[in-house]
Formats: structure tokens, C-alpha cells, sequence
């Protein structure tokens, strides 16, 4: 064979094996798709998606990631069954034909809560139930025009939000909005609800939500936050929107808030200013001036506020990567002057009371960062990091005076005291969690990581004078002059490994193994003034303390899942936690001890579907909670000599038990809904507080008096514990009156439990509240709504000089906003609160109206002049009645009265044409 020959031959085999390669590498192709729910055309999470042969064999299978997308790679050219199946939805089936190129499916899946009487529904329905989410058809609420998403979120059945507009679901605290399922200000949800307008929203879903960790994996690990998902319309996902508003009265009032949106379908941008001294503390609190839905403010006394916030959300590599972030800044000046009336009703002060004036300059400036990135890396890994940064500057200064009273008329002490308080406190920690999903189904693998570190340091200064009288007459005089510095940090981690295996179709067991620590420790140099040198003297051991405390844990646990779709899901398992508490003190005696603590920790979850609109669920969960640095160290602060309080380093950790049973009935048809949950919790080793009260001078230590009228406070663990509460929440529209109707009841019972003069005390409250919403549907140049709520507390203590008392409040706010004439508008709010006498006192209340007249104009009536009164019956007033076990306490402080504001609003609209409808103001 000569060399050309051998050459040609080479040549030829080299060129069809590259020819099979290639030919091989083409033959291998991707079947991927998106799944959405139909009519919200939000992506469905968690999805299984099932890849069968022509003869419905089971060949692969996945579940959609956050973003609803699912993947099958490396696939031989053939026919296929593509099978998407959720317990909430109805399953799709659909055939594929691989020949040449690879196939893409987009999936929609219609809502499994079919019925017979829903053959008769046109239109969306008004409310559903799908797996842990509640939705609301935005259509069946009516708002005013430009009005933000608060003012429809308060209509949904079993919503409520208070003064400071944190916001509350079937009675547990929202702690997250959500936009499109995506992060929106994360860091606090009240911007969401001020930075979108009503108009945009197409539905709005009240979520349980389980930790992202649960939602892959399938097992519930009893982590549950209310989350409130605000759905956008189809045509207002891209455009540009906000609004801007700026007003100056009388005494130099002045108030100025901007907020401007971009969104671009996953892109959105969103930044918020704010700046006014008429008590809008808050983004929640803008263009509320002032006013307020209840009655506890007596702590707000006159405010100046300065805040802004960013926020930001994409998607990247082919939506695989969902970015989020946001920034939030808050610099505030408060002042407070308020005067107290105290009456004590329990041990051996229940024979004296307490007048008291107390004034306070607060200083606070806030910047909190958080970010998070959910990364699909493939069909069978993700990815979820989210970081955060927060800082914290403090500064308080204030004076207090107070004069103690035996039988109302006695003189038993008297104090006048000063100081002055800055610190800084600084945190970054972050999440991080790798999941990854085996080939064979049900198999996962998820790793999270958790960790923190803080800093906190502080400058107090404290000068008083306190005089102690016998039968009247002065009997000494006590001065306590000195500068504390604190210096401390803490850091923490906690790591999550869990395994899960499929036992057979229908069951599943996971393995879990967690592992926490967390490190904390304080430095208190306490010195005295010297009166003589007018300089700081030697170090005060009583007063100091240098402690270190730290937590390891060690948790393995075992579950098992139960699921037989479309009717009963439940979950048992049982876990095992060991704990180790170390304490070092070495100031001012050198100290160690060590205390180990374990216990088991069983838990139990059900879901019944009795049928597609009814739902009864069950969840049983156990937990413990650790003493803080500050129950824990051993140090006595008598910076108030009348009321000194000291740590217990032999605390144990609280062993708490919950259990949460949640009915949901929901009407589709008619948009009636109902949910109603009974929570009990039960703790053994509780921690509350021993009190040691005196009507004489006491000598606790070798160098601490406790003067007449004191109190010496310190913390105990006691066993048994328990509250109950249970919540109802019913929305009913009437559409021929066009009304809807919120009626909200929560019926509480509390056993609490103390120590007074060591003798063990177990007192009780309970009571009940209702809340009764009615608003409006007619049109939105007509809105009209009214809010009552009343509220009765019973108290029993069977050491109190009162044994048994109740309290009742009542507290109605009516709202109206009518335009007429084409461009003139009235906006309105009137304020009802009623607090009852206690103890032959007499009652308070309290009326408030605000009102505005204004007239819209350019050519989309986008803008409005008005002028704004607060206040307007001049009667404004921060009262407060106060009950607990030892005393009754009157508060009443200072609050912005009446004043006249001349304010300029203008809107911004401008939604992309290519969505369908264009808008542009």
C-alpha cells in the first residue's frame, strides 16, 4: 500500500466517524416549555411534568422551577406524551413529534375547581381556592381613581391594617407583597401597597407560603409566612407610572412624596421619595397627614420624617435567573411629651399611684439592603442566595418626673431624672440553598445555609435625683450620676440538609439533619461621676458586665408524606434537638457554666379537600426559643432606681407548641368567601418576670437599695403557659346593591403567668373583637366606606385589689370620595374612638375629621389643586389606657392639631400600546 493509498484511507475513515458524531450529536434534542395558569397568566411553581412514550410509559420526569419553566435535554428523535398534572388545576396532555429541531410547549392550566353550577358562569370567577392560596378577582372592589393598592387590599375578606399600615391576614402579619411572583421591597412590604396603583391590579392572592426549600422538595418543614401576591393585568405589565405630590400650610407644614415606576414586563424599576413633618412616619402613612385609624400613638408625639427607596427586578439567561433588590433609607426626628397617670392594683403597691411627666428627643437615621437571585440551573437544579445589609444610628435624649402617691394623697418619693442615649447597631447575614432533583422521581437533595453578623455599641449617660418621704416628711436623698459604654456582637448560622425518597406513588420519606449555633457577647462599662473633679472615676464592677454566650444545636429528624391527589395530603414526623449553652462572665466575678438541653420535636400536617370550595386543614408544629443576651447576662442596672432590673443566666430555652386548624369555603360563583382558624399555643418554660415590689426602702445587695415605691424585675422560666385564639373572616358581595361586605371576629383567651414577691401568679384575659367593613361598588367618582370595630377585654387576677375588670373600645371611620361637575372633588374621613372608664373613671374619646376640596384638571384630569384640612373640629388627641397584671395607666402626649394645606398631586400613565390598551397621562 503506497502512502497516498494509506493517506485516502485515513482521510476517509476520519470523515465518517466525524460524519457519525455529528450525525449522533444532532439526533439528540430538547423538549422544553413554560407552564401558566390561564387566566392569570401567572408561571406556576412546582408543576410535575411527566414525558411519556406511545405507549404512556413513563420515561422522565421533572416539575416546573419558580419561573414555570421545565426541561427534557439530550432526547432521541420520536413521539412523545407531554403530561403536566397539579393537585390545584386540571391535568393537559399533549402529543410532541421530535424530528429535526427542538420543541418548545407553552402550557396553560385551567383551575381543577370545576362544578355543575359553574356550567353557567361567564366571565372570571370572583374568588378561588388553589392549593395554599386564596385568590380575589380585583373587579368586585371599587377604589377612587389613582388610588394606591391599599385601599383595595383593605377590602379583601379577612385583611386588616393599622395605623402604621402594617397589614394583617385571617389575624397573622403579612410579612412579604409580592408583584407578578416576583420580590417587590422586600424589605418592607408597606412600599408595595404605596408604590402601586389600584387600577393595575387584576387579582390578588393570599398565600401561606412554605419555604423554598419545602416547595421543591415536596415536604413541608413547618415554616409558613403570609404572603399577599399582587397579580397585574395583562396590559399594564409594561409602561411607566407613578405620581408626585407637594403641599405647604399653616405653621410651615409641608409635605412632599414621589413615586415613579418602570416596568418592562419581568424588568421593573421603582424608586420613592418622601419628606414632611406632619407625621407620615412611613411609606405606608403617605397623603394620610396625620391621621390615623386607632388609638395607639401616644408614642408618636410630633415627627419629621426623610425617606426614599429603590427597588429592582429581571430576569436573565433565557428567564432562568430571577434578580431582585431593593434599598431603603429613614431619617427621623420625634418629639414626645406625655403625661401619665398611674394607678397599681397588685401586691404592695396596690395602694399607691403615680403622676408622671415624661419628654424625649428621638434620632433615628435606617438603610437596609436586601437582594435575591433564584437560579434554575438546569431542569433539576436551583439555586436561591439572598444577602441583606442593615445599619442603625440611635439618639435619645430625655428628661422624666414623677411623683409617687400611698392612698392618693400620701407623698412616698419623688424623681427627677436625665439622659441621654446614642448607638449604632450594624447586621449583614444572608441565605444561601442548593436543591438538586435526581432522575428518579421523587429523589431530591437540599442544602441551605444561613448566617449573620451584628455589632452593637452604645454611649448612655444618666443623671437623678430621687427623694424617699416617711409619713410625709423627707427621709432621704439618692443621686445617681454616671456614663455607661457597651460594646457587643453576634453572629449566627444555621445549616439544613435534607433527603427525599419516593416510598411508592402516593408516599414519600425525607431525612433531615440541621445544625445552629449562634455567638453573643457584651461588654457594659459602667463609671461614675466624680462630683468633686467633675470627671469620671474609677469602674463601677456592680454596674459592669463583660458576658459571653454561646448556642450550638444539633437536629435529625425523620418524615413520611402521605398524597392521594385531589383529596387528602398529610405529613408525620418526628425530630430530635440537642443543645449546649455556654456562659462566660468576666466582669465582675469570672464565672462559667454549661447547660445541655434536648428534646424531641414531633409534627404533624393534613390537608383535606372536602371539595373543590371547601377546605380543612391541620398543622401541629413544636419549637423552642433561646433567652436573649440581655435575659441571660447577670447585671444589675439600676440606671432607674425605682424600677431596677437583672439577668438569669440559668435560664432555660422556651419549648413551644403550636397547633393551627384553618377551614376555607369559598364561593366562585358569587365571590362569597370564608375562612375561620382556631391557633393554641402552649410553652413550658416561659420565660417572664419575677417582680419584687416594695412600699419600704430594701436592701437587694450588699450595695443596692431599692428605694420605696420600687421594683426589682428579673426573669424566670415557668411552665404552662397558653393562649387561644380563633379568627373568622366572611366576605359577602351583594351585587344588586352593589356592596361589599367584610365582617372579621377574633374571639382570644390568654393565660399568662408571674412571679410577685415570689409567690406565683396566674392571671387571665380574654374578650373578643369585631370588625365590620361596608364599601361601595358603584363607580369610582362615587367611593363611600365604613369601618367599625369594637373590642371588649375581660381581665381576671386573683391577687389584684381589682380581681376581675373588663375594657371595651370602639373605634368607626367613615371614608367618601365623590367627584362631580366634570372636575370637582371631595375627599373625606371621619374618626370615631371610644375607650370605657375602668375603676369609676370616666370614658375618652376621640373625634378626627379630615377633608379636602380640589379640582382635577389637564386634558386626562391627571392633576388636582386642593386644599386640605386637618383636624377640622379641632379635637384631636393622643389618649391611651393601658392595662397589665401590676398596673392601669392613662397616658395622654402631645399630637399634631388642626391645620390648612394647599396641595398640587399629579398622576402618571403610560402603558405600552403593544399590551393592548394604551394609556398615557
Amino acid at each position: 500500500m503506497d502512502f497516498r493509498h494509506f493517506i485516502c484511507i485515513r482521510l476517509i475513515s476520519l470523515t465518517l466517524i466525524l460524519s457519525a458524531t455529528s450525525i449522533a450529536s444532532i439526533a439528540q434534542y430538547t423538549i422544553n416549555g413554560k407552564v401558566e395558569d390561564k387566566v392569570s397568566n401567572i408561571p406556576l411553581t412546582g408543576v410535575t411534568i411527566n414525558l411519556l412514550n406511545t405507549k404512556d410509559s413513563l420515561l422522565r420526569s421533572t416539575s416546573t422551577n419558580r419561573l414555570g419553566m421545565f426541561s427534557f435535554k439530550n432526547m432521541p428523535k420520536g413521539m412523545y406524551s407531554v403530561l403536566a398534572t397539579n393537585i390545584s388545576y386540571q391535568s393537559f396532555k399533549s402529543s410532541v413529534t421530535l424530528i429535526n429541531k427542538n420543541i418548545h410547549i407553552d402550557i396553560s392550566l385551567e383551575s381543577g375547581e370545576i362544578a355543575l353550577e359553574e356550567i353557567e358562569i361567564t366571565g372570571i370567577p370572583a374568588v378561588s381556592l388553589r392549593g395554599d392560596t386564596t385568590e380575589f378577582d380585583a373587579k368586585r372592589f371599587s377604589t377612587r381613581e389613582y388610588a394606591d393598592a391599599d385601599e383595595l387590599v383593605v377590602q379583601i375578606p379577612g385583611v386588616e391594617m393599622d395605623e402604621e399600615g402594617n397589614v394583617k391576614a385571617h389575624g397573622e402579619e403579612v410579612t412579604k407583597i409580592i408583584v407578578d411572583g416576583k420580590e417587590f421591597f422586600s424589605t418592607d412590604p408597606r412600599i408595595a401597597l404605596k408604590t402601586l396603583p389600584a387600577e393595575i391590579i387584576d387579582k390578588i392572592q393570599l398565600i401561606d407560603e412554605k419555604s423554598e426549600q419545602a416547595r421543591f422538595s415536596g415536604f413541608d418543614d413547618g415554616e409558613r409566612q403570609k404572603v399577599i401576591n399582587i397579580v397585574t393585568k395583562p396590559n399594564k405589565k409594561r409602561g411607566t407610572f407613578g405620581k408626585a405630590s407637594s403641599g405647604y400650610g399653616d405653621e410651615n407644614k409641608f409635605a412632599l412624596n414621589t413615586s415613579v415606576n418602570r416596568f418592562d414586563g419581568d424588568k421593573k424599576i421603582a424608586i420613592n421619595l418622601m419628606a414632611n413633618n406632619v407625621n407620615e412616619t412611613n411609606f405606608a402613612e403617605q397623603g394620610r397627614g396625620g391621621s390615623r385609624q386607632g388609638n395607639n400613638n401616644t408614642d408618636r408625639g410630633l415627627s419629621d420624617t426623610y425617606a426614599g427607596a429603590i427597588n429592582y427586578n429581571n430576569d436573565f439567561f433565557n428567564n432562568t435567573m430571577d434578580v431582585s433588590g431593593d434599598y431603603n433609607f429613614r431619617s427621623s426626628k420625634t418629639s414626645v411629651i406625655s403625661l401619665s397617670d398611674i394607678e397599681y392594683i397588685l401586691g404592695n403597691r396596690a395602694n399607691q399611684s403615680r403622676a408622671q411627666e415624661q419628654y424625649s428627643l428621638n434620632r433615628q437615621t435606617e438603610h437596609k439592603a436586601n437582594a435575591r437571585v433564584r437560579w434554575n440551573i438546569s431542569s433539576n437544579q436551583r439555586v436561591d442566595f439572598a444577602p441583606n445589609l442593615s445599619y442603625r444610628s440611635i439618639g435619645r435624649t430625655g428628661s422624666n418626673h414623677f411623683s409617687t402617691f400611698l392612698n392618693q394623697d400620701a407623698l412616698l418619693n419623688k424623681s427627677a431624672r436625665q439622659n441621654d442615649n446614642n448607638g449604632t447597631n450594624f447586621n449583614i447575614g444572608g441565605r444561601l440553598t442548593y436543591m438538586y432533583r435526581f432522575k428518579k422521581p421523587g429523589r431530591t437533595i437540599s442544602l441551605s445555609a444561613s448566617g449573620n453578623k451584628s455589632t452593637n455599641d452604645a454611649l448612655g449617660k444618666n443623671l437623678a435625683l430621687t427623694e424617699y418621704y416617711k409619713d410625709a416628711l423627707l427621709n432621704r436623698i439618692d443621686t445617681n450620676n454616671n456614663q455607661s459604654i457597651t460594646n457587643g456582637y453576634g453572629s449566627g448560622f444555621n445549616n439544613r440538609l435534607s433527603f427525599t425518597e419516593n416510598i411508592s406513588r402516593q408516599s414519600r420519606l425525607q431525612l433531615s439533619y440541621n445544625y445552629r449555633n449562634t455567638l453573643n457577647y457584651s461588654d457594659r462599662e459602667t463609671f461614675e461621676w466624680l462630683t468633686e473633679t467633675g470627671q469620671l472615676g474609677e469602674l463601677n464592677d456592680r454596674l459592669s458586665n463583660e458576658f459571653r454566650n454561646d448556642y450550638n444545636y444539633h437536629k435529625g429528624g425523620l418524615s413520611f408524606s402521605y398524597n392521594k391527589k385531589d383529596s387528602l395530603r398529610f405529613q408525620i414526623g418526628l425530630s430530635y434537638q440537642h443543645g449546649v449553652r455556654h456562659n462566660d462572665r468576666t466582669i465582675p466575678i469570672h464565672l462559667v457554666t454549661r447547660a445541655s438541653f434536648g428534646s424531641f420535636h414531633p409534627e404533624l400536617s393534613a390537608t383535606y379537600n372536602i371539595n373543590q370550595e371547601k377546605r380543612l386543614e391541620i398543622n401541629y408544629n413544636t419549637s423552642t426559643n433561646t433567652p436573649t443576651v440581655n435575659q441571660l447576662q447577670d447585671f444589675i442596672n439600676n440606671q432607674n432606681e425605682l424600677n431596677i432590673r437583672n439577668g438569669n443566666p440559668d435560664l432555660h430555652q422556651e419549648y413551644n407548641h403550636q397547633v393551627k386548624i384553618q377551614y376555607k369555603d369559598v364561593k366562585r360563583s358569587t365571590g362569597q368567601s370564608f375562612n375561620s382558624s382556631m391557633n393554641f399555643n402552649y410553652t413550658n418554660d416561659k420565660i417572664v418576670n419575677s417582680v419584687l415590689t416594695t412600699d419600704t426602702a430594701l436592701t437587694l445587695f450588699d450595695d443596692i437599695r431599692l428605694g420605696a415605691g420600687g421594683q426589682y424585675t428579673r426573669p424566670i422560666n415557668v411552665d404552662g403557659a397558653y393562649s387561644v385564639r380563633w379568627t373568622n373572616s366572611f366576605g359577602i358581595p351583594i351585587k344588586k346593591w352593589k356592596l361589599n361586605i367584610n365582617l372579621n371576629n377574633t374571639t382570644f383567651y390568654n393565660s399568662n403567668f408571674a412571679v410577685l414577691n415570689e409567690e406565683f401568679v396566674q392571671g387571665y384575659n380574654y374578650g373578643i373583637q369585631q370588625r365590620v367593613g361596608l364599601n361601595t361598588n358603584i363607580n369610582k367618582k362615587f367611593v363611600s366606606g365604613l369601618n367599625y370595630r369594637t373590642t371588649l377585654t375581660l381581665s381576671e387576677n386573683p391577687v389584684s385589689r381589682v380581681a376581675a375588670y373588663k375594657v371595651y373600645t370602639h373605634i368607626a371611620n367613615h371614608t367618601l370620595t365623590y367627584e362631580f361637575l366634570g372636575s370637582l372633588i371631595v375627599h373625606s374621613n371621619l374618626l370615631y374612638i371610644y375607650n370605657s372608664g375602668l375603676l369609676e373613671s370616666p370614658g375618652t374619646n376621640t373625634i378626627l375629621w379630615n377633608a379636602s376640596l380640589g379640582t382635577k384638571f389637564l386634558k386626562q384630569k391627571n392633576a388636582e389643586l386642593s386644599l386640605k384640612a386637618f383636624d377640622i373640629f379641632n379635637r384631636a388627641q393622643n389618649i391611651a389606657r393601658r392595662v397589665t397584671d401590676i398596673a392601669i395607666t392613662d397616658v395622654t402626649s402631645n399630637t399634631l392639631t388642626r391645620y390648612f394645606m394647599l396641595s398640587l398631586n399629579y398622576n402618571l400613565r403610560s402603558f405600552d400600546s403593544s399590551n393592548g390598551n394604551n394609556e398615557n397621562l
